[in-house]
């Protein structure tokens, strides 16, 4: 029913586009925007070929006045039951930024996605091995005290944008960011929600850029009593690095670490599909300004020996409009 909703809103927008008030010298635009993402890859091991076109989004941004934007999004990658990302209305004035709707989370918004480059190769860390969505309905308040700190607020369903009818577990979280100067950024963010127990996730990264030529990124992720299940936690450390050895070629490589506890009474891991090395490598080429291709090598090492080792090749094309 949320999803009629907002879908009856993205259909209204170009109305408000056009009935919107002008204010001073900031003319109302409406614009559209695409987003296609596809990868093939083949499996080293078992010689075998998987392509899959992995998002399809098309969505309008309208700028409604010198304070008021909205930008919604719909995936349309499963026809029979499409998702509406990103789906906010955003209010800024001076030094603050109201979002709400559907945004992507704080463990996962800038500057997250810029640092993990925008997804393109692979998932954030928080999305990919710590069970957290990369979106999610709720309410979030920014505020940038001065050039060197940012805060921000929010408060989300918990259940994450595709599970938007389910049971609400609402996650509050605060997340800090730090630049003390241009080319480093430090931060830390922590969020909570509770069922019969509380699961809490804590995180804190650490970013340099240089000169749009190199740029490395670090972060940290404990989460506790995971899924809401007693006494299980995960650690996620993974580092991130580019350099771009032309203004159209670059080098990337990424490497991965996952650690959970055992359970008690039992002594067993309860994530040994997830726990491991995980390792990425490879050569990104920007085609044209709105055409990216990777090709990479992927390999995860299981932490136990009984489960078999993934070597993969990647090709992943995004077109953005």
């Amino acid at each position: 029913m949320i999803r009629v909703y907002l879908l009856t809103i993205f259909l209204h927008l170009p109305l408000l586009a056009c009935f919107a008030e002008e204010t001073g010298r900031n003319f109302i635009v409406a614009k559209p925007f695409l987003y296609s993402f596809t990868q093939m890859r083949a499996d080293l091991r078992k010689d075998t070929i998987i392509f899959k076109q992995e998002k399809v989004i098309f969505g309008l941004g309208v700028q409604l006045n010198k304070y008021w934007s909205a930008r919604i999004g719909i995936d349309l990658i499963n026809m029979n039951k499409p998702y509406l990302k990103p789906t906010v209305l955003t209010y800024r004035k001076d030094n603050w930024t109201v979002d709400a709707g559907i945004f992507f989370t704080s463990e996962m918004d800038k500057p997250f996605l810029q640092f993990w480059n925008n997804r393109f190769i692979d998932p954030v860390p928080a999305d990919k091995w710590l069970y957290s969505p990369i979106a999610d309905l709720g309410l979030r308040a920014t505020y940038r005290w001065n050039d060197l700190i940012t805060t921000d607020v929010s408060i989300v369903s918990g259940n994450g944008y595709q599970r938007l009818t389910e049971k609400y577990h609402p996650k509050p979280a605060i997340r800090v960011t730090l630049t003390p100067f241009q080319l480093l950024t430090l931060g830390g963010y922590i969020s909570a929600r509770k069922e019969d127990i509380s699961e809490t996730t804590l995180n804190c990264f650490a970013h340099l850029q240089m000169d749009n030529k190199w740029k490395v990124t670090g972060e940290y992720h404990h989460k506790s009593n995971c899924r809401f299940a007693e006494g299980r936690r995960v650690d996620v450390m993974s580092v991130y690095g580019a350099y771009n050895l032309l203004s159209w070629l670059g080098l990337m490589g990424r490497y991965d670490y996952i650690r959970s506890n055992r359970e008690e009474p039992t002594g067993e891991k309860w994530n040994l599909q997830k726990d491991g090395h995980a390792f990425i490598g490879g050569l990104i080429f920007q085609c044209f300004p709105a055409i990216r291709l990777s090709i990479d090598y992927r390999n995860k090492r299981p932490a136990v020996r009984s489960i078999e080792k993934e070597n993969w090749m990647y090709i992943c094309l995004e077109f953005k409009y």
